[in-house]
């Protein structure tokens, strides 16, 4: 990211830049603004939040009366009002024209960004800013994702990489099937933040106070603990083989699926829901596991999905147990064995 200097960077995530756990849009956005002018588009979602999400409608709404906020000199990070109706091609035209207005405040008069984009619901902002560059950036099988009209997902998909200057996928799955429609698709592992999380290995950091009177061995996750996304029947089987063991879970419950129901994961007494703990002290929370679990179903949405949490344990030196899932397949070496669980 040092290579590219003195642009204007107009990214449109797929993530809320105040989430507790960091994707891939965060660390982008943090590096380029190292030399960069930055500016981060909180996700504008992907489908009508369902009722029980009032309280992620009101804490966005305060976001968006919060105003522009600075990250640092060069990153600002905007939440954008816009209509939470995704199957409506009218609504979406209306929401490509609300972001517009939005994000044309912010830029400089003479400035040509490099549109850096996330989410194929955002096809609509290719040529709105006199960009210098556009870049689709694919992270998921979005049309896959819960909820979500997956006939559009794909059809809006399909154009953003016929319109995209470069195509940038996070696994190889992604890779092989997006590289047909666009010639300049390129293979960019998912990134993180390895300095960070290698302070789990210095002896002097403590372990967090809600873990020290858990037993060990620990089997650890950080992540976002969602029905679409972790296999919950896969996890409590290999609890009851381990009673011994506690399975220690921190993160957010049924982002991206508010179907998700977790009471049989608090039905096995030695599955822990920690829920959220800030990204900041992550660290602190993998010092103390023994290994760390990336329990993913094997769907649809998971196939083409690289998790980053993958490097971030690798990173702490702990041993990580994975599902089979085929974006996780060059990485097999680095693997332990289901078997070290059961």
């Amino acid at each position: 990211m040092s290579q590219l200097t003195g642009q204007t960077v107009l990214i449109l995530a797929n993530a809320e830049w105040s989430w507790s756990t960091r994707v891939n849009c965060h660390h982008i956005a943090r590096r380029l603004s190292q030399n960069n002018r930055v500016i981060f588009v909180d996700t504008i979602g992907g489908r009508t939040p369902a009722p029980r999400e009032f309280i992620k409608v009101w804490r966005r709404l305060k976001r968006i009366a919060g105003g522009v906020q600075r990250f640092n000199s060069n990153l600002s990070i905007v939440s954008p009002f816009v209509l939470p109706l995704y199957g409506s091609e009218r609504a979406r035209e209306l929401n490509t024209t609300l972001l517009v207005r939005q994000i044309r405040r912010l830029l400089a008069h003479d400035a040509r960004p490099i549109l850096w984009i996330f989410l194929p619901g955002h096809v609509g902002m290719v040529g709105k800013f006199d960009e210098r560059l556009v870049i689709y950036h694919c992270i998921d099988d979005h049309a896959a994702n819960p909820g979500v009209p997956a006939a559009q997902v794909r059809e809006r998909e399909m154009r953003l990489l016929q319109l995209a200057d470069l195509v940038f996928t996070s696994s190889l799955p992604l890779f092989e099937e997006k590289r047909g429609a666009n010639p300049h698709t390129y293979y960019l592992p998912n990134v993180a933040d390895s300095e960070f999380f290698e302070r789990a290995r210095n002896s002097a950091l403590p372990v967090p106070a809600d873990l020290k009177d858990f037993p060990h061995p620990q089997a650890g996750f950080i992540g976002n603990v969602s029905a679409y996304k972790m296999d919950f029947d896969l996890l409590c089987a290999i609890a009851r083989k381990k009673l011994d063991w506690p399975f220690i879970l921190i993160g957010p419950v049924g982002r991206g699926d508010p179907s998700t129901d977790v009471a049989k994961l608090r039905a096995q007494p030695n599955i822990v829901l920690l829920g959220e703990r800030s990204y900041t002290d992550l660290p602190f929370y993998v010092k103390a596991f023994d290994v760390c679990l990336i329990p993913n179903r094997l769907n649809a949405s998971n196939r083409g999905s690289l998790p980053m949490k993958f490097f971030e344990y690798l990173a702490a030196g702990k041993p990580v147990i994975a599902t089979d899932q085929p974006s996780l397949a060059e990485f097999r070496d680095l693997l332990l064995s289901r078997a070290y669980c059961g």
